[in-house]
């Protein structure tokens, strides 16, 4: 099934994936983690109204092969700060859609682009620390700034970097060249939510590879 249909620097890719619904580990409890699985991912790319399998051939800085589960968790991650430079959505399943809302309920800045308060960020949880005219700060979950383009969204840096330049916006509001932005903070009942949803998500995927294990178990050969 479609789950993803975009446009990324100029070019139209597609996301195909099986859905199914998780079980969550309590029905009274506040979910802002997917309620569904995205399974046996797949990626296309458009060319001249042909639509053709995208081979990923990128590693990771440490030689990780990327897989298009890692595209799937890296286009996400741009819907949830509404990164306009380099994407444009087309459409998104109503499954995933629902996930993605959930990021639309806390906007720190409403503005000519509205700039929300989280984001998703390497499967956690980032929250925005400070904002300029020119640059943002998120903070990780171990409080490391990730700096981004206030204009568009797209990421500048996430690593030391990113230090550098959160000493230099500050230096440059004292200076005057930039501008600090003020914006609506929220309180951490999401994050906390997340993360005891996050384990609830990744039990069910244990209990699944389990599963599989002791069936495979009763096989007679």
């Amino acid at each position: 099934m479609k789950i993803l249909d975009f446009d990324l620097e100029g070019n139209h890719f597609i996301i195909e994936a099986d859905i199914s619904l998780r079980q969550k580990a309590d029905d009274n409890m506040k979910s802002h983690w997917p309620h569904y699985f995205f399974e046996n991912t797949q990626v296309y790319k458009e060319i001249d109204g042909v639509v053709s399998p995208f081979p990923i051939t990128a590693v990771t800085w440490y030689g990780c092969q990327l897989t298009a589960d890692h595209a799937l968790e890296d286009v996400v991650e741009r819907i949830t700060r509404n990164e306009t430079g380099k994407l444009t959505v087309r459409e998104v399943c109503p499954e995933l859609q629902e996930f993605l809302d959930e990021f639309n309920k806390y906007p720190a800045i409403n503005g000519e682009r509205k700039i929300p308060y989280f984001i998703l960020l390497d499967g956690d949880i980032a929250r925005l620390a400070y904002a300029t005219n020119r640059f943002l700060y998120y903070a990780d979950g171990n409080n490391m700034p990730i700096m981004f383009r206030t204009d568009d969204g797209t990421l500048i840096s996430n690593n030391e970097f990113a230090d550098i330049g959160f000493f230099n916006s500050k230096q440059c509001v004292q200076d005057g060249t930039e501008r600090i932005l003020p914006f609506t903070e929220y309180e951490s009942d999401m994050v906390s939510t997340w993360n005891l949803e996050k384990k609830a998500y990744l039990d069910s995927l244990l209990d699944a590879l389990e599963d599989e294990d002791e069936q495979e178990d009763e096989l007679p050969f």
